[in-house]
């Protein structure tokens, strides 16, 4: 099958295929320019620098404290990813007798894609529905002192998952178990 195409048709091609590069290209140096938006700032007193410092001289050595938090497992890269953790030792009290972190996996998979959406291009993890990739929660039990690392029976599939939510939660020298429930299973929605 022979198509044939008229001179004036070509150029009404290569004139339109010209636009869409250009476009393109505009559209590439425009998120690589330099932010043009000045900053106003003040500099910091002599005491407020030494609290600043001596704050961060008291969280030194907190980072491999035992952690709450949620987390998505990518089984195709075999990591974590999505993580959001905090250290136990921020809250002070404990909610229907465990301690967990405020986010949840909705509201965060909605934030980071839309993250994704407009400032990477749309690559990256957050595709599809947050409920759909294997999740789960860590949880704490002050009266047991117990972590409870919650997630669906997609961790049967994916049992390499377990050592990198100890790892990532600092959990290897704390007193952990791994339970499932069927709100992280694969397909299960918030209620």
């Amino acid at each position: 099958m022979t198509m044939t195409v008229t001179e004036e048709e070509l150029q009404r091609i290569v004139a339109a295929a010209v636009k869409l590069a250009l476009k393109e290209v505009k559209g590439i140096e425009e998120r690589n320019e330099e932010p043009t938006t000045q900053v106003e700032t003040t500099e910091m007193g002599a005491e407020e620098l030494d609290e600043a410092m001596r704050l961060m001289q008291s969280n030194r050595g907190k980072g491999d404290e035992p952690m709450v938090g949620i987390f998505w497992y990518s089984p195709q890269r075999k990591m974590l990813f999505g993580v959001r953790s905090h250290r136990i030792s921020d809250y002070t009290k404990a909610e229907y007798g465990c301690i967990s972190c405020s986010e949840i996996h909705k509201d965060v998979w909605k934030k980071e894609y839309h993250r994704q959406k407009y400032k990477n291009d749309g690559i990256g993890p957050y595709t599809g529905a947050y409920e759909m990739v294997p999740r789960g929660r860590i949880f704490y039990n002050p009266d047991t002192e117990v972590f409870t690392i919650a997630v669906g029976n997609w961790i049967h599939q994916y049992p390499e998952a377990v050592p990198l939510i100890v790892d990532e939660f600092n959990l290897a020298a704390a007193i952990y178990e791994v339970k499932t429930a069927h709100h992280w299973d694969i397909g299960q929605k918030w209620n």
